[in-house]
């Protein structure tokens, strides 16, 4: 056994080196921390033109130049020093911090663990600085001719740290935080105009603006501003101001959620919260609903200080906040004309509408019915047209529609539906519950990655092409994921802007909405993180677009022959027994178990 002294060492104190090295790891996580510290030093610096460089994802060159007040000498050697800050002078000030940057940890964090050049001069000076450092340690420090402001290049970041540089994800996904950051100091202040360029490529620029509206116009799309509500309310030292999205205006993660308190960006999950409460009412349950939000209270009642990021704060009035947020939301929509979604539907037009849902049907029944199996006629409530091709071609001449021989679930008759969302079915030995919805959506996705195995698949033209705008994000992993599309049979164009051309989709797809479709797969793949391998990414996308087309929902009424078709197609599925995201698509009640539960065994 070792002792006390080998397992536990000795105490001793760590270099100012190792020391920084330490603390820059907190700040500077990846090269987007990189980016929104540089950022937020050009704004405090009151800058009006600010431009963001990155080439390989900022692994090897993140750049930063504004136009602002920029540094003399002593400054500009001072600021690389830990804990050297303009923004406070006395423990007060730390209760009334109204400058994004105040510890004096950026620069020398940066510096720290990157090649770092900073190029900086005051309006006023007829030349500039320049400063060069190594892993923390100043180089050189000279006069130079400089531009008006201060520029900073980073380069071989995390260079004496492999252990951070080897945690570092793909460029693209790099890439992805870098234009996440920019996006959202872009929305933060609008009447900045911001520049990004992406390996020398200029991929974004967004001229200085006078109203929100217009910047969220420039990242996103003007037709995404057009459905915005505006949002104003002011109670008691606290002021909400933005805007938020109609409920159909939604999206499938809260990547549509921008939350901002005294103009510096934060994550809390108190106001995701709240949100979700002023539209559980309005919205679809599975989606979240957009909005970008801007929050003033008094410095005094929010503490920054929480983590050394800045992005989780806490706040001393959290709940007084929610609640006029949900009051404020729920007034709006209800201004707008919005109501609240009935919860119950009535039961008669259900039974009216869906008579053969609730009668027993044997498998008998339905080949005396017909003597060949025909597409059904689909009644008005069923929203998934086109679903033959979804779930294949069928039976010709006169075979009858049977499960096939040997069926994973020994079904031998459907029952009916329950609570619209499950299929009861006797077997040979008990009862099934079929949850349609994750069956539909595994037929669903082994239809895709069939297509991935075609050589071509079957498109469909549409009459007039599709526009669909893309923010940063969105566009890098299109960039990506657009060769896959191509395969399966969208037809994509590229029109440059960040807007593209949907004018084709696969046959086993529904144009309806295709665009949204689209967009909804771009934001689940960029939020599980977007495979490289091939193998993997296509499994990717087919598991998002069978979720995002119009499979058969939960809640959705069937007559028997869709029932029917349903539980015949996923027989013959490859892996009938889940969906694509694990959950289980049928659940079998043994005979003994049911004798069980009744005890009668």
């Amino acid at each position: 056994m070792l002792s006390k002294r080998t397992a536990m060492g000795q105490i001793r104190i760590l270099s100012e080196q190792i020391a920084n090295k330490i603390a820059a790891g907190e700040v500077i996580e990846r090269p987007s921390s990189v980016a929104k510290e540089l950022i937020e030093n050009a704004v405090d610096a009151h800058a009006t033109t600010i431009v963001v460089s990155a080439k390989h994802g900022g692994k090897s060159l993140i750049s930063v130049t504004d136009n602002g007040c920029g540094m003399d000498r002593d400054d500009a050697q001072n600021c690389l020093l830990r804990h050297a800050t303009s923004k406070i002078s006395g423990i007060e000030d730390l209760g009334r911090i109204k400058t994004l940057g105040f510890r004096g940890e950026a620069l020398p964090s940066i510096a720290a663990v990157s090649r770092l050049v900073l190029i900086t001069r005051q309006p006023a000076a007829a030349t500039g600085t320049i400063v060069k450092a190594t892993g923390g340690v100043i180089e050189s420090i000279k006069e130079s001719a400089a531009a008006i402001g201060t520029s900073v290049e980073v380069t071989d970041l995390f260079f004496n740290t492999p252990a951070r540089k080897k945690f570092l994800k793909s460029e693209g996904a790099e890439y992805v935080a870098i234009a996440d950051v920019f996006d959202t100091a872009a929305l933060c202040f609008p009447w900045v105009s911001f520049g990004l360029y992406k390996n020398e490529d200029e991929v974004a620029q967004y001229a200085g603006c006078d109203r929100l509206i217009e910047r969220i116009g420039q990242i996103y799309d003007p037709r995404f501003a057009e459905q915005l509500y505006p949002l104003h309310v002011e109670k008691e030292g606290v002021t909400i101001t933005g805007y938020i999205g109609t409920p159909d205006n939604s999206r499938v993660n809260r990547s549509g959620q921008k939350f901002f308190i005294n103009r510096r960006p934060v994550r809390l999950v108190s106001l995701s919260w709240a949100l979700d409460q002023a539209y559980a009412e309005f919205k679809e349950h599975d989606r979240f609903p957009v909005a970008i939000l801007f929050i003033d209270i008094d410095p005094a009642a929010i503490d920054v200080n929480v983590h050394p990021t800045k992005r989780e704060v806490r706040l001393l009035n959290e709940r007084f906040i929610q609640d006029i947020l949900i009051t404020a939301i729920r007034n709006q929509l209800g201004e707008k004309g919005l109501f609240p979604k009935p919860a119950i539907k009535s039961l008669a037009g259900v039974e009216a509408a869906n008579a053969a849902s609730f009668r027993t049907m044997s498998f008998a029944e339905i080949r005396e019915a017909t003597t060949a199996w025909q597409s059904p006629e689909f009644p008005l409530h069923f929203t998934a047209p086109r679903l033959s091709n979804t779930y294949g071609a069928a039976p010709e001449g006169g075979q009858t529609a049977v499960l096939p021989e040997g069926n994973p679930f020994a079904i031998t008759r459907i029952l009916g539906q329950i609570q619209g969302t499950y299929l009861v079915a006797e077997t040979d030995g008990g009862l099934a519950l079929v949850d349609q919805h994750a069956a539909h959506e595994r037929i669903v996705y082994e239809e895709i990655l069939n297509a991935f195995k075609r050589r071509a698949t079957p498109s469909q033209r549409l009459l007039v092409p599709l526009m669909m705008h893309l923010d940063l994000k969105e566009q890098n992993a299109m960039e990506i994921c657009l060769p896959d599309f191509l395969r399966i049979g969208f037809g994509i164009n590229n029109l440059g802007g960040g807007t593209f051309a949907v004018d084709a989709v696969p046959v086993f797809l529904t144009e309806e909405n295709c665009t949204r479709m689209l967009q909804d797969t771009l934001h689940e793949l960029m939020e599980e993180r977007l495979p490289q391998a091939p193998e993997k990414r296509e499994q990717a996308i087919a598991a998002a677009l069978a979720c995002k087309t119009r499979t058969v929902k939960a809640g959705q009424r069937l007559d028997a022959r869709e029932m029917l078709h349903l539980v015949q197609r996923l027989g013959t599925a490859q892996n009938p027994h889940t969906c694509p995201h694990g959950r289980p698509t049928v659940i079998i009640l043994s005979s003994q178990e049911i004798e069980k539960r009744f005890k009668r065994r």
